[in-house]
C-alpha cells in the first residue's frame, strides 16, 4: 500500500480517537467532579450515581495514552491498532448496552427494572438504537466518529506494511532504484 495512503489513515485514526476522547472528557469531566462532590448524599440515600461520567474520563485518557505510547515505543504499532480497535468498538457496545437496559434502570432494581430492556421504547433492540441514532445528534456524530475508527483500524491492521511481516523486509535497493550490480 502506498505509503503516503498508510500515513493518511494514520492522521484520519489519530484525529477520529482524539475527536472520541475529546468528547468523552467534555460529557465526563464535569460530570464526575460533581458526583465526586455529592458522593457523600448518594451515599447517605443508597443511591448510585450514572458511572457513566468515571467511565468516559478513564476512557478519554485510555485514548488518549495511545499516541503517547506508541511514540515512545512503549506498545506496538499493531498492539495500538488492536487496542483501538477493541476500545472504540467497546464503546459502541456499551453505548447500545446502556440504552438497551434501560438508560441505567439496571444499576437500582437490577435488570427487572421497570423501564428495562428494548421493550420500554415498544420496539425491539435495533429499533430501540435507530432511534437513539436518530434522534441524538451528537451521539450519532460520535458512534458515527467510533465506527470510522474501527473501520480505519482494521484496514491498517490488515494492509500497513509496518507491521505486516515480510512486507517490512524490503530490500533497500529496491525502495531507491539504486541497484547494486555484481
Amino acid at each position: 500500500m502506498d505509503r503516503r495512503l498508510i500515513t493518511g489513515l494514520r492522521a484520519t485514526v489519530a484525529a477520529l480517537v482524539f475527536a472520541t476522547a475529546a468528547f468523552h472528557l467534555w460529557w465526563g469531566l464535569p460530570r464526575s467532579i460533581v458526583y465526586l462532590q455529592a458522593a457523600e448524599g448518594f451515599l447517605l440515600r443508597g443511591l448510585p450515581p450514572d458511572p457513566r461520567p468515571f467511565f468516559f474520563v478513564a476512557f478519554a485518557v485510555v485514548l488518549l495514552a495511545g499516541p503517547y505510547l506508541v511514540t515512545r515505543r512503549i506498545v506496538s504499532l499493531r498492539n495500538a491498532y488492536l487496542t483501538g480497535m477493541v476500545l472504540l468498538a467497546g464503546s459502541i457496545a456499551a453505548w447500545v448496552f446502556w440504552h438497551a437496559t434501560g438508560h441505567g434502570a439496571f444499576l437500582v432494581d437490577g435488570f427487572d427494572a421497570p423501564g428495562g430492556g428494548a421493550g420500554h421504547h415498544g420496539g425491539s433492540l435495533v429499533l430501540l438504537i435507530l432511534d437513539h441514532f436518530v434522534t441524538e445528534p451528537v451521539e450519532s456524530a460520535i458512534k458515527t466518529i467510533e465506527f470510522l475508527g474501527v473501520a480505519v483500524f482494521v484496514t491498517l491492521l490488515w494492509k500497513d506494511p509496518a507491521i505486516i511481516p515480510g512486507e517490512n523486509a524490503v530490500e533497500p535497493e529496491a525502495e531507491t532504484g539504486d541497484a547494486v550490480e555484481n
